[in-house]
């Protein structure tokens, strides 16, 4: 048997950003080759911003003058998202950084302005008869790429406001998005967690990067402080938090009333075409399934050697000595893991991944929590990930190539006013990514106990899209309800509606500390997002029945996926899926994703037998 050397990673003190190898960066010359061209760059959209509204009025025209127009718009997306995105780089690996955090609100603002001069586009092409746009596409066939827009622009004619209310709009985005800002630079930056001493005598200090590797510590003790002192940060600043996300949830709910929808939700719905009832058999299949989680919760007790599980067990490690996985390693599994898909996708990834630099794994001071996937068109795709070399950290590297793939694809393909696809769609490219990783791993041709941990971060993936999500999306939907009711947002109720929904979620297989577990709303970035949470768990369950038939060999199966990615927001999102293979109108594919998990359960079962993995 191969023996694995524990990883011990050295997190006393991290780095700060200027002392990490540039390998492990990001090539900010890639958007703008200095701070000297973004800012001429800057400076020239400002002032050429003030020529946008040329084609107000005019749209019905002629053929040429909505075609220029339309043009101009894709255009100037993509250039003020690049202005911006070459900013954000800096913020997000180095959130201390004032001079970045300036540029970043100087872009924010050229954005609202922008979006402002451009918010006629909407309402002056409702106002046209569809016949006379369908004779410009006749008589134009360039304006043919836009009837989908232009049609799913009239699904939702209704609420889309004159052109002043739409520019006042435009203008008010910049306001709302605000508390999102404030909550990144509070969390990132500023709050203080400790340290802890691990079980080699090191102090480590808590932070946004740190935590995921303290979680999952073989040491209940240290996972156990950890955790206390990291929901104490939070609950230190709990009601700041609490205003924080109401007002960015009355935010949600003031778009959602000056559009007209009944409800935030709707709104949030409406934007990507689905239907209301795939959300609440999103929620059902939760419900559901509860079950299911509460039977895990005794088998993975039972595999850790204790009575009960606390909050601080969910993640912890099922096998005493894990792999060791440098980042090398890490990119040789991903690349032989997406094989099945092709030599197109693979000359792809291995660019990403080796050539172009499109990830910024380094773990420094001030970067990030999390990982994620951004951009602006006309580039390729950039990943931010805090590589630890653990498994947990593949698979989170996988799931962000699987979204920077399919920004590549669709950018290659559409123009950029299709390059905003749904998040759900976005969603099960990356966890398709982390389906095939897991088949992969899982494969008997490796190691037992690397398969034992593989299906270790296959739950911990599960848990965190079927019952973390669908559990924040359910308390997401209740604080814009009371809002919308004229209710307010109080540290008080947040928590203690937070702490019910973890006691019906985790029934009697989880001990739960009323104050940190209630505070865990607090942790979570996606609530800032307008009804983001749920498409985790559509996400994952397309994605599982997706790489199942890749996986079978089956026909055409790569054909179709690589189709899908192409697609973008070209076609809707649920056609996008039938692209694919699948129907998520129904609730087949989530609870096929539930069996997939009875199945891991099932396993994971049959490994502990009567007494303790570890």
């Amino acid at each position: 048997m191969v023996r694995w050397r524990r990883q011990v990673p050295d997190v006393t003190r991290l780095p700060q950003r200027g002392a990490v190898p540039v390998e492990q960066t990001w090539d900010k010359t890639s958007v703008y080759a200095s701070d000297a061209e973004w800012e001429e760059a800057l400076r020239a959209a400002t002032l050429g911003a003030a020529d946008l509204g040329r084609f107000r009025g005019r749209l019905g025209a002629s053929a040429s003058i909505a075609l220029e127009a339309l043009q101009t718009h894709d255009a100037w997306q993509a250039l003020i998202w690049r202005i911006r995105w070459y900013a954000a780089m800096q913020v997000k690996t180095d959130v201390t950084d004032q001079r970045a955090a300036a540029q970043h609100s100087q872009a924010l603002e050229l954005i609202a302005r922008v979006e402002a001069e451009l918010a006629y586009l909407g309402p002056e092409l409702l106002a046209l008869d569809p016949g006379v746009f369908a004779a410009m596409c006749d008589e134009l066939p360039a304006l043919v790429v836009y009837a989908h827009y232009v049609e799913a622009l009239r699904g939702r004619g209704e609420h889309v406001r004159s052109v002043e209310v739409e520019t006042t709009l435009a203008q008010v985005g910049e306001l709302t998005r605000a508390p999102y800002e404030m909550y990144k630079a509070l969390v990132n930056g500023e709050l203080s967690f400790g340290s802890v001493t691990n079980t080699d005598g090191a102090k480590i200090a808590i932070n946004q990067t740190s935590i995921v590797s303290l979680l999952r510590s073989e040491s209940r003790s240290v996972r156990e402080a950890s955790w206390r002192q990291y929901a104490d940060g939070y609950l230190r600043q709990r009601a700041t938090l609490a205003g924080l996300l109401g007002a960015a949830m009355r935010g949600d709910v003031f778009f959602a009333r000056a559009r007209n929808y009944p409800s935030a939700l709707d709104a949030a719905l409406a934007q990507t075409s689905l239907p209301r009832v795939v959300f609440d058999q999103l929620l059902a299949s939760w419900r559901g399934r509860l079950p299911l989680w509460r039977r895990y919760w005794r088998v993975r007790a039972r595999a850790l050697g204790v009575d009960q599980l606390a909050s601080y067990d969910i993640d912890a490690p099922l096998v005493r000595t894990r792999r060791h996985i440098p980042y090398d390693e890490a990119r040789t599994l991903i690349l032989e893991a997406m094989t099945p898909l092709g030599a197109e996708y693979g000359a792809v990834l291995r660019r990403g991944l080796y050539e172009e630099r499109w990830v910024d794994w380094a773990v420094n001071e001030g970067k990030t929590g999390g990982a994620e996937q951004s951009g602006a068109y006309g580039l390729h795709p950039f990943v931010l990930v805090s590589y630890d070399e653990s498994l947990l950290g593949v698979s989170a590297l996988a799931h962000e190539m699987g979204h920077a793939m399919h920004t590549h694809f669709t950018n290659q393909s559409q123009p950029p006013i299709y390059g905003n696809y749904a998040d759900y769609l976005g969603e099960t490219a990356s966890t398709f990514s982390q389906a095939l990783l897991r088949a992969h791993l899982l494969d008997a041709r490796h190691d037992p106990d690397l398969q034992l941990e593989a299906l270790a971060d296959a739950l911990t993936y599960f848990h965190r899209y079927l019952f973390v999500m669908p559990l924040l999306a359910q308390f997401e939907l209740e604080l814009h309800e009371r809002i919308e009711g004229g209710g307010a947002i109080s540290a008080d109720d947040t928590s203690t509606r937070m702490l019910e929904l973890l006691g019906e979620g985790y029934g009697a297989g989880v001990t739960l500390d009323a104050e940190r577990d209630g505070v865990m709303w607090a942790q979570f970035s996606h609530l800032y997002l307008d009804f983001y949470t749920y498409t985790y768990g559509l996400g994952l369950s397309a994605a599982t029945a997706l790489a199942d038939g890749v996986l079978r060999g089956e026909s055409q199966a790569a054909a179709r996926y690589l189709a899908f990615l192409k697609a973008g927001d070209s076609v809707y999102p649920l056609d996008a899926w039938r692209l694919a293979g699948i129907d998520m109108s129904a609730p087949e594919p989530v609870e096929r994703a539930f069996d997939v998990l009875a199945e891991m359960v099932d396993r994971l079962d049959a490994l502990v037998g009567t007494g303790p993995l570890r």
